[in-house]
């Protein structure tokens, strides 16, 4: 037999990187081998175990487990993917509660209309953004007029525990109702019954058909907090990528940087200061990173960011709050003793700021709210002087002016307010419509004036909430709005007085 008809077996050479579990300590899996393995791949711990790649040496490669660590024991085979880790995103994600892992814990169907995206990945260079001009309408007056948020910012929510952080977080995606906004809730840390409030209000909004909640509460290991926020910013890129704006609210950072403080004890990486590891600022500015406004190379699309962080009785100079603070664009801070005089949302305007959100902000609400700050500032300055020696005259205008601030931007849970009416409330704070009021009759004005012009004027309202520059056709239907104001409050007290 020649040997050009031997038939020679082909086999299938499969090769796999095999290593062996040798210690385990809580989340934290230290595995022998794996030569070929990198930080961020995934590795097969076997019983449906997944682990991520977090350092390695010469001798061994340190994994968090991504799963329960009941299954593992000592001398178990792991086995290298050699595959970074990836989530489920894409519009199956909508109206859905996923895990940090991507997965669906909501009771319902799997997930459908779905891709598979690295969790991490470089943020998109200088080359693919563009200046962000947009804004974001909140619907919490104080913070559409005195610090706006454009679209593709990073802006830092801080304040004390229990001073409302995540209901003006939790206000602004209710608000994107019909505005074409997906939004991203991402839980870290927070209880179970926090979160089930967080859904709640989503689902009494209609937001959840726009909006993808990513959980990972305080009873769920500290990999998956620690991973969340980076699976929420995948999910929202992939909304990007396609041209969508994009709402990611991180609550909270705090949670997060305790996590990664935990899993970096665990590592056996030395600890700095309040004992967070050294590279605790470059893992939140890796993923800080990841907002802005992008251009045709990056899909058109935008992604903005929310993040909150607790401070310790209002200091602003705590490591974590202060790192966050150098890398966003701007801070809302909430004050204890604002929440406690019972002004909502305690948001201080003195404080607080938006660095690159005043260009996006159209010029008429720019040129109402111009000097409201100071008239604010000045009106504290005043209530501190007036406890020591009565005020003037003209002091008792100050203060007159600053309490019908304080009434304008009151605002209760869950209340919001468009633009128009809000465009409406600083051209009467502007034209001291509300200096003479009792405080009863500014109270009611402030709370009815915006349904009373939707209904009288619904032209003029329509014209506010697209009008750009304030021009005198504007003002005088806004001078309208309050003449006929001011008549219906005549007629209704001559009618009491004749009752």
């Amino acid at each position: 037999m020649s040997s050009s008809t031997l038939k020679i077996p082909l086999f299938k050479l499969t090769v796999e990187e095999k290593g062996i579990i040798h210690d385990i300590k809580d989340t934290v899996v230290r595995i022998s081998g794996l030569p070929g393995c990198l930080t961020g791949e995934i590795v097969d711990m076997g019983d449906d175990v997944l682990g991520l790649v977090m350092e390695f040496d010469q001798e061994s490669v340190c994994a968090l487990a991504l799963g329960s660590t009941s299954k593992l024991r000592m001398g178990k085979t792991v086995r290298a993917r050699s595959e970074p880790f990836m989530v489920s995103a894409g519009t199956g994600c909508l109206g859905r509660m996923l895990t940090a892992l991507g997965e669906p814990c909501d009771a319902q169907e799997a997930l459908q209309d779905i891709e598979k995206v690295p969790v991490f990945r470089a943020a998109p260079s200088l080359m693919d953004r563009e200046p962000i001009d947009r804004m974001l309408k909140t619907g919490t007056k104080i913070v559409d007029a005195l610090t706006p948020i454009g679209l593709g910012q990073r802006q830092l929510i801080l304040g004390d525990r229990m001073t409302g952080k995540s209901a003006i977080a939790l206000d602004a995606i209710l608000n994107q109702v019909d505005s074409g906004i997906i939004c991203i809730y991402c839980c870290i840390g927070k209880s179970v019954s926090g979160l089930e409030k967080v859904m709640s209000a989503l689902v009494a909004g209609n937001a959840m058909s726009f909006t993808t909640v990513v959980a990972a509460t305080d009873n769920a290991p500290a990999a998956e907090q620690y991973i969340a926020p980076y699976t929420a910013a995948a999910i929202g890129d992939w909304f990007v990528e396609r041209g969508k704006d994009v709402l990611v609210v991180l609550d909270d950072m705090t949670k997060h940087a305790w996590a990664y403080r935990q899993l970096s004890l665990l590592l056996d990486r030395p600890p700095g200061r309040e004992a967070y590891p050294g590279d605790i600022f470059y893992m939140h500015t890796q993923l800080m990173e990841q907002a802005g406004c992008f251009n045709e190379r990056h899909g058109s699309g935008s992604m903005t960011f929310l993040a909150l962080a607790d401070t310790q009785q209002g200091d602003l100079t705590g490591y974590i709050p202060s790192n966050l603070i150098s890398m966003c664009d701007g801070q809302i801070i909430l004050s204890s003793s604002i929440f406690a005089e019972g002004n909502r949302p305690a948001v201080d305007p003195q404080m607080s700021l938006s660095i690159v959100g005043g260009r996006a902000q159209r010029h008429i609400l720019r040129t109402l709210a111009a000097n409201v700050r100071t008239a604010h500032a000045a009106y504290l300055e005043l209530v501190r002087l007036s406890r020591l020696s009565s005020l003037t005259d003209e002091a008792r205008q100050v203060v007159s002016r600053g309490e019908a601030i304080r009434e304008i931007f009151q605002q209760g849970h869950h209340v919001r307010c468009s633009e128009g009416e809000l465009i409406l409330l600083l051209y009467a704070l502007r034209e001291g419509y509300l200096d003479g009021m009792t405080p009863g009759s500014r109270k009611t004005f402030v709370a009815l004036i915006g349904d009373f012009a939707r209904e009288m004027h619904a032209g003029v309202m329509r014209h506010l909430c697209d009008a750009y520059e304030l021009t005198q056709d504007i003002e005088d239907g806004m001078q309208q709005i309050l003449k006929d104001w001011q008549a219906q409050e005549a007629h209704d007290a001559d009618a009491l007085v004749r009752e």
